[in-house]
């Protein structure tokens, strides 16, 4: 924040939100830069503020809950939806794999099955199956009905409640051979069933609600668990990502980004948020990435689908929120593209439009450095990228909290059929005497903020 002062009485602010939501301490703490409230918005033009990409359909819906969203390689994209496997091999089309199966999350991992390249599906019900991009089958070898599963180059991997098991050397098939295929038990002080498995970096990391460790050893038999951490687990399976080298989750009661040694707690800024989740749909939460970005959906308040998604960018170190009650329950990156299905069991390409939707901003409450002070508030002005058919409105509020806002009667957008950069002027001559007050910006269609202005007198402090 830039204030001038002199002899007028005429004093300007200057700030944008380059810095991100952070609801984790009290208004009056934060930076200008941060918000205290959002939702629509995304980081693909940072530093400056721009609303979040809308999302493209692909195909038809399953028509069913999605229970699974994964890639068989580079060539298709495999979903369950209800009792069904349906495949995408490029464009809109999705085609059924025969067999009826349980309602139920599934995880899957790419191997390889009789030395052909095999997608293996589980979901701790029904039989392991493998699916080789045009034929489903029953994978051999007497296998635990893994409720999660990974692998590493040599062997594949399952939990079943507390206990890992592991195929025998780079055969997927072999469940039972001595001294080859085995299991470990992953014993914790607090007990309970094991809720991830994931592979990274050639290490198999292994996660209860409440704990976390990892699996070492050599390529053959001798493997052993060694705990990372008895207070960090993960409370979903579906937000474990690999982003780029770095392996990011949802615990109990933060957000975790690893990358190696011990896991690294960032979700303060979206504190209120995960103190929000519904504890019946813990296991619906969900995640996926873009590479640079971990999206994680929540299932908050009285929900009973995920209803908020979050992204937390690995770039720039900042959390954002760019939509709401999109119901997604599993993700996947594939070929540079990112997809995501909901609850309906429909499919969809992640940030594939340029189009976007509503969007509000909240920021903190402003006391321009003099919280004594009753300031009288002149103007704002607002310089950014208005696109065609945007619309916004402007209100305040003169308490430090709550949902008191009262719009500013004025829009000073015309009916642009082009995209405009422009230094918008909503004037304040409405507003009463206040010593804080906090801004909405709210509206529909896309937007590109670069910054803002506040012009004000601050009054003489009374004795």
């Amino acid at each position: 924040m830039t204030i001038t002062r002199g002899r007028q009485s005429k004093k300007r602010a200057e700030s944008n939100f380059s810095g991100g939501i952070n609801q984790g301490i009290e208004p009056f703490g934060l930076p200008d830069t941060q918000s205290v409230d959002e939702v629509g918005f995304d980081t693909d033009d940072y530093p400056y503020l721009s609303t979040s990409r809308s999302h493209s359909v692909l195909g038809s819906s399953g028509g069913s809950t999605t229970y699974l969203l994964t890639n068989f390689g580079t060539s298709q994209i495999i979903r369950a939806v209800g009792t069904a496997l349906q495949y995408n091999a490029g464009g809109t089309s999705w085609f059924s794999i025969s067999g009826t199966f349980s309602a139920t999350d599934w995880d899957a991992t790419n191997f390889e099955v009789a030395g052909s390249p095999a997608l293996i599906l589980t979901n701790g019900i029904d039989n392991p199956q493998y699916w080789t991009g045009s034929a489903l089958g029953t994978l051999g070898g007497t296998p635990p009905k893994g409720k999660y599963i990974t692998n590493d180059t040599v062997r594949v991997w399952m939990a079943v409640d507390d206990t890992l098991f592991f195929s025998g050397f780079q055969n997927a098939a072999d469940w039972t051979s001595t001294e080859n295929s085995g299991f470990l038990q992953y014993y914790t002080e607090r007990g309970g069933n094991i809720t991830a498995l994931k592979n990274f970096y050639g290490d198999k990391y292994v996660w209860k609600r409440d704990s976390m460790a990892v699996v070492q050893g050599t390529n053959y038999f001798n493997y052993k668990v060694k705990e990372i951490s008895n207070d960090v687990g993960c409370v979903s399976f579906k937000t474990v990502q690999e982003v780029g080298d770095t392996l990011m989750w949802l615990g109990e009661s933060d957000v975790y980004l690893f990358q190696g040694g011990f896991p690294v707690p960032i979700g303060e800024p979206v504190r209120k948020y995960i103190d929000r989740i519904n504890p019946s749909y813990l296991d619906r939460c969900s995640a996926f990435h873009d590479g640079n970005r971990y999206y994680l959906n929540l299932v908050i308040d009285s929900a009973s689908q995920p209803n908020i998604r979050l992204v937390y960018d690995l770039r720039y170190k900042i959390w954002r929120v760019p939509g709401q009650n999109e119901n997604f329950r599993y993700g996947v990156r594939f070929n540079n593209e990112t997809y995501a299905g909901n609850d309906a069991g429909q499919t969809y390409q992640i940030n594939a439009n340029t189009s976007a939707g509503a969007w509000s901003i909240t920021t903190k409450p402003f006391d321009e450095g003099m919280p004594e002070a009753e300031k009288e508030y002149k103007e704002i002005h607002l310089q950014g990228v208005f696109y065609p058919a945007t619309q916004y409105t402007i209100s305040f509020s003169v308490d430090d909290r709550g949902e008191t806002f009262v719009p500013v009667s004025y829009n000073p957008l015309n009916a642009d059929l082009v995209a405009l950069n422009k230094n918008a002027i909503i004037p304040l001559d409405t507003t009463p005497l206040t010593h804080w007050m906090r801004f909405r910006i709210s509206g529909t269609g896309r937007i590109t903020i670069y910054n803002w202005q506040r012009y004000f007198r601050v009054c003489r402090v009374q004795h």
